[in-house]
């Protein structure tokens, strides 16, 4: 939030509310001034008039493209812009008829002008100084009236009323700004107090509020963020989507969402986080609020105690083991029941065998792949360049997909060396694993993408598929064992290669495309030159 006397209107957006002030200003200043040139009885003043007026709308021009600039309005700025509308519509008023112009009322619009804009006491500023002004006109000489006491009553009767007028103007307008300002300040101070970033966008995507911590956690100036687009401020790794536009695009909530936000060049936060639509009185989408907690710590714990409590979590998945193998063995048991009672029917004996042995194999995958995940990789090292590892498994890839006639795959490689310490062939059985995936999502088309840069003295290979992408809420469930969601899929793949990774001191992520598909970052350490 900023300042208050950097920020002196903000009901709802402040910067629509300023830039709407700003342009109506505008287009009553040039309205009031056809209508003094027509009502004008003083001609004399006619040049005086037009500069004026000119004067007016140029500083009124001004302030506009600062708000448009700056998303605020500074408070000299604000003061000095009402100083001149109030000199404008004074000479308006002297000019077209004094105590009975048809243009007084404009100083009711300067006083409610000084009030929501600044505050109660301006308000009644400018209300005194209207008062006087229209006191200085009631002791004018005014036109001949039929009767002496109403041309001397009339005057002051006018006058009376329009002071009252003004500074009953003054008292609503101040009052609104005050309680508008106690409200906002209430906001403030919650929204600060809060141990949670907090933005609010509205519809475009555009940041209308974010609390302090929000700025902590993204590494940004306090009041940096207001104005700008979303995207700009939770910058998403390359390729990605912002998952607060994803929230506001498919109208879709998400519950503690891990996201991986960009703070520096380089330099990346785990964040949770929560999102929420906002709808007004007609069921119209307002804006999404998002609310997000850095996880950079608790996911670095988090991965050091998966890495010291692996027997832990392999007796929490022997229950999940049994659940899986139990229908394969339903299956094999029953077809071998009934195979004894069939062998007068051969095509019949050979479809019971033919299950018996598909069960099999279904439940070698799924043993395999618990014993893989189980056992502590070993890892024998040696310094390899990822982009001939990555050109192997283009090969691979396209070798055993060679059928499908819609898919593309290509490779983005840099010239300069990718040198990474690793086993060489526990890193292509991931690459491999993960390109498979993308081209079984794809059903065979579309294009797969493999692309390798260096980040802040790791390396990264990132997979771009044209699938139908990963909802928010399973971006995490995906790398937990037997988590599947294929007819035939036992879940331990992209468990597995978690492991090789986490074994490497390298990190997997997973995270939607922006317009559509999934990428999956692999990030390894660079190899040290003694190495």
């Amino acid at each position: 939030m900023q300042p208050h006397d950097q920020r002196p209107f903000s009901p709802g957006d402040p910067f629509a509310s300023l830039s709407f002030v700003a342009a109506g200003r505008i287009g009553i200043l040039l309205l009031t001034a056809g209508g003094a040139y027509r009502l004008g009885t003083y001609a004399g003043l006619g040049y005086f008039l037009a500069a004026l007026y000119g004067f007016a709308v140029g500083t009124g021009l001004l302030y506009l493209i600062t708000v448009r600039r700056h998303k605020t309005a500074p408070r000299a700025l604000t003061w000095t812009q009402i100083m001149v509308d109030f000199a404008v519509v004074a000479a308006t008023v002297s000019c077209t008829g004094g105590i009975r112009s048809f243009f007084t009322f404009l100083l009711v619009v300067v006083i409610l002008e000084a009030g929501v804009l600044l505050g109660l006491t301006q308000g009644f500023v400018f209300a005194t100084m209207a008062s006087a002004f229209m006191g200085l006109q009631a002791c004018l000489p005014q036109p001949p009236e039929p009767h002496m006491v109403a041309q001397w009553i009339e005057p002051w009767y006018r006058f009376l009323i329009q002071a009252l007028a003004f500074y009953l103007t003054a008292f609503v307008s101040g009052y609104w700004n005050q309680r508008l300002t106690q409200m906002e300040q209430f906001q403030s101070r919650i929204l600060d107090n809060m141990n949670s970033g907090f933005l609010i966008i509205d519809p475009n995507g555009v940041i209308t509020v974010m609390n302090k911590v929000a700025h902590q956690i993204l590494n940004l100036a306090p009041g940096a963020s207001i104005g700008r687009p979303v995207q700009e401020v939770l910058r998403p790794g390359p390729g990605g989507e912002c998952p607060v536009l994803t929230a506001l695009r498919s109208e879709r909530d998400f519950l503690s969402y891990e996201f991986q936000a960009m703070t520096a060049p380089g330099e990346a936060k785990l964040l949770g986080l929560t999102t929420s639509h906002v709808h007004n009185g007609h069921d119209r989408l307002t804006g999404v609020i998002a609310s997000f907690t850095d996880l950079t710590e608790m996911d670095r714990m988090r991965q050091e105690l998966q890495s010291q409590d692996r027997l832990a979590a392999v007796g929490e998945l022997a229950a999940g083991l049994a659940h899986e193998i139990r229908n394969p063995v339903a299956a094999i048991r029953g077809a071998v029941d009934e195979l004894p009672v069939s062998l007068d029917t051969p095509r019949v004996a050979e479809k019971l065998a033919a299950i018996a042995v598909r069960e099999s194999d279904h439940l070698d995958h799924i043993v395999s792949g618990f014993l893989d995940f189980a056992r502590n990789p070993s890892i024998e090292r040696e310094v390899f360049d990822l982009r001939e590892l990555v050109s192997e498994v283009e090969g691979l890839l396209r070798r055993d997909n060679g059928d499908a006639q819609g898919l593309t795959i290509t490779t983005v490689l840099p010239e300069h060396a990718c040198d990474v310490s690793g086993d060489r062939p526990k890193i292509k059985q991931v690459f491999v694993n993960l390109g498979n995936n993308a081209i079984e999502t794809m059903e065979g088309r579309g294009a797969v993408t493999v692309a390798v840069s260096r980040t802040n003295g790791s390396f990264e290979v990132r997979f771009d598929d044209e699938g139908p992408g990963i909802d928010p809420d399973k971006v995490t469930k995906i790398f937990q064992p037997f988590y599947t969601e294929k007819q035939r899929g036992v879940g331990m793949g992209l468990a597995v290669c978690l492991r090789i990774i986490t074994a490497h001191d390298g990190t997997i992520r997973a995270a939607s495309r922006q317009g559509g598909g999934a990428t999956m970052t692999v990030r390894l350490p660079a190899a040290r030159e003694k190495e």
